[in-house]
């Protein structure tokens, strides 16, 4: 073994280091209030699915008693949620669901585009070389049979869900462990904005889905690729397209 001697103030840096103390001033870490989280993600689900729409007023005495809380975990989940682009709050007027603007829109729909173009391709291409085992291009079909089937139903809800569930599966399907935690970064962001225009997109877009995935089952991975980024960008203009009649915050209206 090489011995490699070190300079005595190198090696009396280390030494110092290694029996340095935390400095006093360190505080104690503390988990967060699990009513004040629970209250979050209950809100935030019923804004994902829609029930809260863009803009919504949410009264903190009107939430409280809905779900059967007091007013200040409730103000103090609005708060978490604030920070997490969910809610506005605005002072002398109270908390809003957030409206989405039209840049907001165009940033989360051109890296979605990009990550599941790629996904759908890549897919394609491991089931043209037979690394797609027949379980999971067996479950990818179902739900888009699942999906077809919701789409008459015209229950928004059952819709979204089952477009999520897709494009989870196609995201997944490779394999790319970085791709699909990418893409699950956006994923909850994508499933909401969707949602205001999944009612009206649904036919159309389950006839892209239909081409779809029978490019992946059959291999063919540039055009896999082509017809999501082809189908994201649709979803992408259809709403980017309501911002023209307002359903949207125009970007000049932000902040």
């Amino acid at each position: 073994m090489i011995s490699v001697e070190l300079p005595s103030s190198v090696e009396s840096a280390l030494r110092s280091s290694s029996d340095s103390r935390l400095p006093q001033g360190l505080g104690r870490v503390t988990r967060p209030d699990p009513l004040r989280v629970e209250i979050a993600e209950s809100i935030k689900s019923h804004i994902l699915s829609g029930e809260l729409g863009f803009g919504m007023h949410l009264v903190e005495t009107e939430l409280a008693i809905s779900l059967g809380v007091s007013r200040l975990p409730v103000r103090e989940a609005l708060q978490l949620l604030a920070q997490g682009g969910w809610v506005d709050l605005r002072r002398g007027f109270g908390a809003f669901v957030h409206t989405p603007t039209t840049k907001e829109v165009d940033e989360v729909f051109s890296v979605r585009t990009v990550l599941e173009a790629e996904a759908a391709r890549q897919a394609a291409l491991m089931a043209a070389n037979g690394k797609v085992s027949p379980e999971n291009l067996q479950r990818l079909t179902q739900i888009f049979h699942e999906g077809l089937a919701e789409v008459s139903s015209g229950v928004a809800g059952k819709i979204i869900d089952r477009n999520a569930d897709l494009h989870s599966v196609i995201v997944r399907l490779p394999g790319n462990g970085v791709l699909a935690e990418m893409a699950a970064l956006i994923e909850e962001r994508v499933r909401w904005y969707f949602g205001a225009i999944a009612i009206m997109r649904a036919p159309a877009s389950w006839e892209e889905h239909a081409s779809i995935v029978e490019a992946i089952v059959d291999g063919k991975a540039e055009r896999a690729h082509q017809l999501m980024a082809e189908h994201c960008e649709r979803s992408r203009i259809g709403l980017v397209d309501l911002s023209l009649s307002g359903f949207l915050m125009n970007d000049d209206a932000e902040g």
